[in-house]
């Protein structure tokens, strides 16, 4: 394996010596680094334990491609605490390698960096043992002299062996040989304006790169050949003639030549851009409405944002802008069911009409259960069902349920079976569409008796669910 593959790395190098370089005269480079050696990270996954590295040295030769590509062959020599067996114990050992690669580049030849990354295949020699590498990795390249440069890489040795992977780093310098061509020649310029001849409209009279080397006596931007006005400095966009106040508009055609305003309003100025010529608008700092003399309207309402109550919620003017979505005379600033109508008294919300009062109250005692369960009666669901239906109603507000039970029995039972009655009264109500938001459910056992538990009566009354509606 070893000799193939040397012979593979040797018949490249042989086939590559006659290839075109980054420029003709300097195909060829030498890279030597001081390198550091990790075999501890692909068991450890920890690239910058500083104890883990170890150090080596490294010669390469590489060998431009072309403008994108360069082969190089790397030998490296170093010391590495290298693992020797399954617990992944390390031994110190001098290891050594060989590689091939291929480096994708980006080289100008006056660039100050020259970044590449690289991939390819090598021998290492370890431990008396050799083995196949794939190292892929990526450097850096920084110019310090036209041929000089700062090398750093950093690259992963991939293994076919076990135990002989290894990360490395190395920095040093790179050396690029053959003679440098130095800058090249400039081109001519007969009127020394910077603009080569080639490129000068003017070849003889100097002018400024972006007037193709024309001259422009009054430094408008016009040059002279093309300007109307070639001795007094004006627009461009108006063939060099002057605009006193900036505006694009000839000062001839400006209502307001000393005010820099816009074509639409004949030159004159409109500082807040909203179509309203400054002197006609109230607000001439802030963009409006026309019909609004200016001034702006933020929730659309038709009343100026200065007299609105309400200035980011439209509104009626009745109400100084402010909305009362649903017309309920409660202002939606100050209604707690903005979208459904109520009254002042019950701040905008609808009042619970008498007979709904009555159906929650009734439904307490109206409610059953099995004996000891909390399993509701088939008679139940009819009252529960109009609970559901006084929820649907009252959208805007939410429920308490409650369960008690009577003294009979240990507390502790009781407490878990009113608990178990009202959530089973929850479960109902959420089958049946109800929002579990809107609803909550809590058990009392004994503690909370509406009669005298020494009498039957008492008991009865005291065995319930209590509905509560309230508002959000």
């Amino acid at each position: 394996m070893r000799k193939s593959l040397l012979c593979l790395m040797f018949g490249l190098f042989l086939s590559i010596t006659s290839l075109h370089a980054q420029y003709p005269d300097a195909p060829n480079a030498l890279s030597i680094k001081r390198t550091f050696i990790n075999f501890e990270y692909p068991y450890t996954g920890l690239p910058f334990v500083v104890e883990d590295y170890t150090p080596g040295i490294e010669l390469e030769y590489i060998r431009s491609l072309g403008n994108y590509l360069n082969v190089a062959v790397p030998v490296k020599i170093g010391e590495g605490r290298i693992p020797v067996d399954q617990n992944k114990a390390m031994g110190p050992g001098i290891f050594g390698s060989v590689d091939a690669l291929l480096q994708l580049k980006y080289f100008e030849k006056d660039a100050l960096f020259y970044p590449y990354a690289f991939g390819g295949v090598g021998v290492q020699f370890a431990n008396g043992e050799n083995n196949m590498m794939f190292p892929v990795g990526a450097g850096l390249n920084i110019r310090l002299l036209p041929h000089l440069y700062i090398s750093a890489q950093t690259e992963y040795r991939f293994s076919n062996t076990e135990f002989r992977a290894n990360l490395q780093h190395g920095i040093g310098a790179t050396f690029i040989l053959g003679a440098y061509e130095g800058e090249p020649e400039m081109p001519a310029d007969r009127d020394l304006d910077g603009v080569s001849d080639i490129d000068d409209m003017c070849p003889d009279d100097p002018g400024p790169a972006e007037l193709f080397g024309c001259p422009d006596r009054d430094g408008d931007g016009v040059a002279d050949n093309n300007d109307s006005c070639p001795d007094v400095a004006g627009s461009p966009s108006l063939y060099g003639c002057p605009d006193s106040d900036g505006d694009g508009i000839a000062d001839s055609d400006d209502e307001c030549p000393t005010l820099a305003g816009v074509a639409t309003l004949n030159g004159c100025p409109d500082s807040d851009g909203d179509g309203v010529a400054d002197g006609k608008d109230d607000c001439p700092t802030v963009a409006g409405l026309a019909s609004l003399a200016g001034c702006p309207d933020r929730d659309g309402d038709g009343i100026a944002d200065g007299k609105d109550d309400c200035p980011d919620a439209a509104g009626s003017i009745a109400a100084n802008g402010c909305p009362d979505s649903d017309g309920d005379g409660v202002l939606d600033k100050e209604d707690r069911c903005p979208n459904t109508a109520g009254t002042k008294a019950n701040f905008g919300c609808p009042e619970i009409k008498v007979e709904d009062a009555k159906t929650l109250e009734f439904a307490a005692q109206a409610v059953e259960f099995e004996t000891g369960s909390a399993k509701i009666t088939s008679n139940s669901f009819a009252i529960l069902d109009q609970i559901v239906d006084i929820l649907q109603r009252y959208s805007d507000y939410n429920m308490d349920i409650s369960g008690h039970t009577d003294s009979i029995g240990s507390a502790s039972a009781n407490q878990a079976l009113s608990e178990k009655r009202a959530k089973a009264c929850y479960d109902y109500f959420v089958s049946k569409g109800i929002a579990a938001s809107r609803m909550t459910s809590a058990g009392y056992g004994e503690d909370k008796p509406i009669a005298d538990n020494k009498y039957n009566e008492g008991r009865q009354k005291n065995r319930r669910v209590e509905f509560d509606l309230h508002l959000k």
